[in-house]
């Protein structure tokens, strides 16, 4: 069964929230509140009811040209995610079913790898998922503008959002920050909500108030 493509966008956008206040928030969240906040909301298009994850390992998979740094970043990406996901690993092995295909395209042709692409994108993907809520496939598009820290920050952003992990928050440390945010390293927070979605004790359907 194939669902409507999940989809979710990264804009670079300015913010106005001030560090104090923000520390502060990131301090009363705790892992099980921002794992619910990533995974079981999201702000575009279609939403899955319910956890979404794979199976098992994900298969990535380059569909354009791609440069040195390109690859450093990627690289980085997948140790990261490994380092805190082994249940559910991301590699290169082309043999492994579920597909992450990227893109590395100039931002003007970012809508003919993904129709739901806005102007200002500099990051997007989406996912499917079957009637188990398992990831059955994910799209991932990186504007080739990027380099430095900001393709790394976006590089590792998209990735670990294709896996389940849809939503952003207000959180400037966390790779799942939706405003200015640029980090290129999970946090620590970050890596808690991870292995929480990798645990086998999350199991694709679960809601909110299954969450242990």
């Amino acid at each position: 069964m194939r669902a409507a493509p999940v989809w979710f966008l990264a804009l670079l956008l300015s913010s106005c929230a001030l560090p104090g206040v923000e520390e502060a928030r990131q301090l009363e969240t705790s892992p099980t509140q921002r794992y619910i906040d990533v995974a079981l909301s999201c702000e575009y298009a279609d939403c899955p009811v319910g956890v979404v994850k794979p199976a098992g390992g994900v298969s990535v998979r380059v569909n354009t040209d791609i440069t040195p740094e390109q690859e450093k970043a990627l690289n980085s990406s997948i140790e990261q995610w490994n380092g805190a996901c082994p249940n559910h690993p991301l590699s290169r092995d082309r043999s492994v079913a579920t597909e992450m295909l990227i893109y590395f395209v100039p931002e003007t042709e970012m809508a003919d790898v993904l129709s739901i692409y806005v102007e200002g994108n500099v990051g997007l993907f989406t996912y499917d998922w079957d009637a188990t809520n398992t990831l059955t496939g994910m799209t991932v598009a990186i504007a080739t503008e990027l380099e430095g820290s900001e393709l790394a920050h976006f590089v590792l952003e998209e990735t670990t959002q294709a896996m389940g992990l849809m939503n952003d928050v207000d959180d400037r440390r966390s790779i799942f920050d939706g405003g200015t945010g640029r980090t290129t390293t999970y946090s620590d927070l970050d890596l808690s909500i991870i292995e929480m979605h990798c645990s086998s004790a999350i199991t694709p359907g679960m809601l909110a108030e299954d969450i242990p």
